[in-house]
């Protein structure tokens, strides 16, 4: 009977307890679709990128912040989505349902995009028009190309096209089958990377390559503000790090990657997510230190009271270390995004 009586006084210190741990979330099962398109991609790219079209135009955020002509301003996917509206109709509101893009150290891309496509139209612009082409493979495929940007792609089936800037490509995505692996499908450290991603139904992008990392630290760090912000980050952390040989060497930080990966959860608001895997626990707590360290500086040096939009952000994201894995997290909502829209980020203090 004291065991009963005692129960709930157990029960409540234990529900307090497990509230005030944070537990590492799961990531989101690869659906079984998007799985086996990976056989599509390069067996070895820099970053791997997948957007779902169909799921974020569902959203808020995307309905309130996000439209075609947002998406066509950018250099490079903005040009490739344009190129299949020209040709098909399908654009990211109305027809093309997911986007998957790969890219090699030798410049050859991979794409993959899914949705209701209007053939009739691209064969009607080949015979009217001179801004695609299209030559046959040996075995009497069709290939099309968009003369101005050398693109080739083809239909692998009815709702899907495949393209890619490198013919070799091509021929090799066109002798894929569902029934072997192959492309990024037999490389096991990507694939395990990509299976690592909490947030897989939007969009993600996701690198094993310590070369390509390097770049992000070096965009980074790289400038002068940078190399100054960093002298300041180490004098903060003096009294909350050991010093030891790790430390000593912050630019060989990337050689002690396993992955980075960017990905979104998209809903009335964007939560982003970037997780940082590393080769041990000692290189994540070291990485999530410098973080710190960083964050206090540009805290202190944002404006106090009167934060400037986008100094504002700092106070939202969120760091976490789970083993060998460092989680930094930031949710904006539509009044942060047309903040940032309205606001000079260079000439912010702290940016």
């Amino acid at each position: 009977m004291k065991f009963v009586k005692t129960f709930p006084v157990l029960f409540i210190i234990a529900t307090i307890l497990i509230q005030g741990c944070d537990f590492k979330p799961e990531p989101e099962p690869l659906p079984p679709m998007v799985r086996a398109t990976l056989n599509l991609l390069q067996e070895d790219p820099q970053f791997v990128m997948y957007l779902n079209f169909k799921t974020m135009s569902r959203t808020n955020f995307w309905k309130n912040n996000i439209s075609d002509s947002l998406l066509n301003e950018e250099k490079t996917f903005g040009s490739v989505l344009n190129t299949f509206k020209i040709a098909t109709g399908a654009s990211v509101s109305d027809g093309l349902d997911e986007m998957y893009y790969s890219n090699s150290w030798f410049g050859e891309n991979s794409i993959v995009l899914k949705g209701l496509f209007n053939k009739k139209k691209l064969d009607e612009y080949l015979l009217t028009d001179s801004i695609f082409s299209i030559t046959k493979t040996s075995s009497g495929k069709d290939i099309y190309i968009k003369n101005d940007n050398g693109l080739y792609f083809f239909f692998k089936n009815e709702f899907t096209i495949c393209a890619s800037n490198y013919l070799k490509q091509i021929d090799i995505m066109m002798q894929v089958s569902d029934t072997v692996n192959s492309g990024l499908m037999k490389n096991e450290k990507l694939l395990g990377s990509i299976e690592n991603i909490i947030y897989k139904q939007n969009l993600w992008m996701v690198s094993t390559e310590k070369a390509f990392i390097k770049g992000i630290y070096q965009n980074f760090l790289g400038s002068t503000a940078g190399r100054k912000l960093e002298e300041d980050t180490t004098a903060v952390m003096k009294d909350s790090v050991k010093a030891n040989d790790e430390k000593a060497d912050l630019d060989n930080l990337y050689t002690k990657y396993n992955s980075i990966s960017f990905s979104a959860d998209m809903k009335d608001d964007i939560e982003i997510l970037i997780q940082n895997n590393f080769i041990d626990d000692p290189s994540a707590k070291f990485f999530k230190s410098i973080l710190n360290g960083f964050l206090t500086v540009s805290k202190l040096s944002s404006g106090g009271d009167k934060k400037p939009p986008a100094s504002k952000l700092l106070d939202k994201i969120k760091l976490s270390r789970y083993d060998n894995e460092v989680f930094i997290k930031i949710i904006m909502e539509n009044k942060d995004l047309e903040q940032l829209r309205n606001s000079d980020l260079m000439s912010e203090p702290g940016f």
